[in-house]
C-alpha cells in the first residue's frame, strides 16, 4: 500500500512566506543601517581632514578679520568646502582637490557654483565658525571695561579687544549636493547634518 504524501496547507504556506518576508525586511533594514553608518564614518573622516584646512584659513587671515567674523556668536561665519577632480576632462585621473569659498576667485560665504559642482562629487561641507563663549567666561574682553565676560557679542574692534586669542567653535555639516543650504540654516536641519564639532584658537 502506497503511503500518501502530505501537502502543505495554505496556512502553513502563508506562515512561511510571512517569516521569510520579516527576515528579508530585517536584513534590508540592517544593510541600510550599515550603509548609513559607513557613510557617516566617511563624512567624519573628511571633516577631520578639513579641520587642518580651516586652521590654515584662519592662520592666513588677520586677527581683526577673524574677530569681525565671529564677534557675534548668533551670526556664525560660513565657509564651504567641496571636492573637484584635478582634471575633470580626463576620466582616468581620479585625484581630487579640496576647494573652499575662501579661495581666490571664489565667493566668500557662498556655496559652490553649479559649474564648480559639475567638476566633482560628494557632499558639500558647510562650516560654521562662531565665538566659543565658554572660552571667555570670567575673562575681561574689553580694554576699557574691567567687568568679566558673561556672554553675548564682543567688540569686533581688535584695538579694544583685550585678549590675545579668540576661541572659535567649529561646526562641520554635510550638505547633499542637491540640497545645499545657503546660509547658517535652521537648527533642525543643522542638527541632522552636523557631523563634527571642535574648538580652535586664533592667536594675535
Amino acid at each position: 500500500m502506497k503511503q500518501q504524501r502530505k501537502a502543505f496547507t495554505l496556512v502553513e504556506v502563508m506562515l512561511a512566506v510571512g517569516v521569510i518576508a520579516i527576515s528579508v525586511s530585517a536584513m534590508i533594514g540592517l544593510l541600510v543601517a550599515i550603509a548609513n553608518n559607513l557613510n557617516l564614518i566617511r563624512q567624519q573622516n573628511k571633516a577631520v581632514s578639513l579641520l587642518s584646512n580651516i586652521e590654515t584659513t584662519l592662520q592666513m587671515k588677520k586677527f581683526d578679520t577673524v574677530l569681525r567674523w565671529v564677534a557675534n556668536p548668533s551670526e556664525p561665519y560660513i565657509i564651504y568646502f567641496w571636492d573637484e577632480y584635478q582634471n575633470p576632462d580626463d576620466p582616468d585621473n581620479s585625484s581630487m582637490l579640496t576647494f573652499s569659498s575662501e579661495d581666490g576667485g571664489k565667493s566668500p560665504k557662498l556655496p559652490p557654483s553649479t559649474e564648480d559642482l559639475e567638476k566633482g562629487e560628494g557632499e558639500v561641507y558647510r562650516v560654521l565658525l562662531s565665538l566659543y563663549q565658554g572660552g571667555l567666561k570670567g575673562q575681561r574682553v574689553r580694554i576699557d571695561d574691567d567687568s568679566e565676560y558673561s556672554g553675548g557679542a564682543v567688540s569686533s574692534d581688535a584695538q579694544t579687544y583685550a585678549l590675545s586669542y579668540i576661541p572659535i567653535k567649529v561646526e562641520i555639516l554635510a550638505d547633499p549636493r542637491d540640497d545645499i543650504i545657503n546660509g547658517t540654516g535652521d537648527p533642525s536641519t543643522n542638527e541632522q547634518r552636523l557631523i563634527y564639532e571642535d574648538i580652535i584658537m586664533k592667536m594675535r
